[in-house]
């Protein structure tokens, strides 16, 4: 059998779209959180969409 693979981050392809400085800013944010890039937008995502699509608070 071949070699076992490291499942890599997956890209988030939003970030084709946006300033170097919000990149940049992004980075910042990650880091600090301790979290993933993808973590970080499925959170955003999940409360934007709890509060403005399901209405709750």
């Amino acid at each position: 059998m071949g070699a076992v693979r490291a499942m890599a981050e997956p890209k988030v392809r939003i970030l084709a779209d946006v300033s170097m400085e919000t990149r940049d800013k992004l980075e910042e944010v990650v880091q600090a959180l301790g979290i993933t890039k993808k973590d970080f937008f499925d959170k955003v995502i999940e409360e934007h969409h709890k509060k403005f699509v399901r209405n709750e608070e």
